[in-house]
């Protein structure tokens, strides 16, 4: 969450106040060693920055809204025949969190984007994305999600329904943060500076190929990439954290396709009405090198 969020879904910034603690800035890193593609005797690296950029404004202590900024560039070589290109995600995020009762708290939020191979608006870029999620509170160490995020992708729209969880442990040295089937996190806290963890990634986006010369309709990049990870997290200061990552990246595809080569509906990882035709060519799976800095405000 690649992202994102994969880019739009790291879900950072929309699970911030289901725990105690919210990241207001993240920069991230990412490259691969030289993946294969599956055909021809061409290869590519995959190399990423992302920012996000959260803005709370406290209304009272039952109500806040929820801002932000996030970008992505990934470049790569999205066909073994064409040299490297550019996918980049401009976007806002705006939203609220209320608080209904002690047990129960919601969020509601929007996410518009721009998501191509050039920043520009224009309606075959932009991209809506809505997520509503409830946050259930069975004890201060132990809480439990559930909602739904859609959003209005090239090949059409997404529904992903959310299942959550965070749990942490009496001494505050194990740390679960589940929002399957987006991402997964959990760590043990080794010692004041450093934290050993798992996570998992699971979210794909689309991109609009400005251009292109697959169609004359236009075309489309359709990502997927399940990417697992080991991590060491080192706490430079109060707030600032860094985590330095190793990881795989499983079925991984950038899949291009005619602009008019749609699905009916996606239910998560379920494509429904999907006859589409690809038209390059998908290198190979491999593994993932990510780092990231952060900026945490704690609540506790």
């Amino acid at each position: 969450m690649k992202f994102i969020l994969s880019c739009l879904f790291s879900c950072v910034f929309f699970i911030g106040f289901s725990q105690n603690y919210f990241d207001i800035a993240n920069f991230t890193y990412t490259n691969t060693p030289s993946n294969d593609f599956e055909i021809s005797d061409a290869h590519t690296t995959v190399k990423e920055i992302a920012l996000e950029l959260n803005f709370p404004v406290i209304i009272n202590p039952k109500t806040t809204i929820l801002t932000g900024l996030f970008l992505n560039k990934t470049k790569l070589n999205i066909d073994a025949n064409l040299s490297s290109s550019n996918l980049n995600v401009l976007g806002l995020t705006i939203g609220i969190n209320k608080v209904i009762n002690d047990k129960w708290s919601a969020t509601f939020m929007a996410f518009p984007k721009i998501a191509s191979d050039k920043i520009k608006l224009s309606n075959d870029n932009l991209q809506l994305g809505f997520l509503t999620l409830f946050t259930n509170k069975k004890r201060d160490d132990l809480k439990y999600r559930y909602g739904v995020f859609a959003n209005t992708e090239n090949y059409g729209l997404i529904i992903v329904p959310i299942l959550g969880l965070y749990y942490l442990n009496a001494n505050k040295t194990f740390e679960a943060n589940l929002n399957l089937p987006i991402n997964a996190d959990i760590n043990f806290k080794m010692s004041n500076k450093l934290w050993l963890g798992i996570q998992f990634d699971g979210l794909g986006t689309t991109y609009n190929l400005n251009e292109q010369n697959y169609s004359a309709n236009g075309a489309y990049v359709s990502k997927t990439s399940n990417e697992l990870f080991s991590y060491l997290r080192f706490k430079l200061s109060k707030s600032l954290y860094i985590n330095t990552k190793v990881g795989y990246a499983i079925s991984r595809n950038y899949k291009i396709y005619d602009a008019n080569d749609k699905i009916d509906l996606a239910l998560s990882a379920f494509y429904f009405g999907d006859d589409r035709t690809q038209l390059n060519e998908r290198f190979k799976d491999g593994a993932i090198f990510k780092v990231e800095l952060f900026y945490r405000l704690h609540f506790d």
